[in-house]
């Protein structure tokens, strides 16, 4: 009985031991820091891709997408895009409000009043599922927290609008708009 017993207690013991470990290993995977590494590719393609308008095509307040220009502006200035991601992926359309080049924002960049793109959705939680193209402008308002990784941005929706909506969002979420200049489109005394 003790020649069965002995080797039954010793896999049981192994077996235990095994799932113990391989549940902590788990816990490990779901506490590791946010790697930037991860979303290399989607930010390589950010960098190269225009961001094209989705919704409230005219307005400061718009949402962007990522797309590829079709041909350059015609005589009134029109881009023709075809949107690659986002809500209207594969459609055409013609466009002056075009976003033509961003790269991410590092913390001795933004200053107060600057005009920025920013991702609504954490990218510390992007995997294939995520809707990851839910960008809009905003305008640096408070980066007094930018130690902590923190910037506060305003969303006004038009020349008038100086009680706009105020957001905390993470440097992670946002990007500078190199071309075309952009400026706050409130009329200041």
């Amino acid at each position: 009985m003790k020649k069965f017993l002995l080797p039954l207690a010793f896999v049981c013991t192994a077996a235990l031991l095994a799932g113990c470990f391989t549940k902590k290993t788990e816990v490990v995977e779901e506490e590791a820091p946010y790697r930037r590494s991860a979303q290399k590719s989607y930010e390589n393609k950010m960098t190269y891709a225009v961001f094209l308008p989705f919704l409230y095509e005219n307005g400061f307040y718009s949402y962007y997408a990522l797309g590829k220009k079709v041909s350059g502006p015609d005589e009134k200035g029109y881009y023709t895009a075809a949107f690659t991601n986002g809500p209207k992926a594969g459609e055409e359309i013609k466009t002056k409000n075009i976003l033509l080049k961003v790269r991410p924002a590092s913390a001795g960049e933004l200053k107060k009043g600057m005009v920025v793109l920013v991702n609504h959705w954490d990218p510390r939680s992007h995997d294939d599922n995520t809707p990851v193209d839910l960008w809009r402008k905003g305008i640096v308002y408070n980066p007094e927290k930018i130690s902590d990784g923190l910037v506060t941005l305003e969303f006004p929706h038009d020349s008038n609008d100086f009680m706009a909506t105020k957001e905390t969002y993470s440097l992670n979420n946002i990007w500078l708009i190199l071309e075309p200049a952009q400026k706050d489109p409130r009329i200041f005394l």
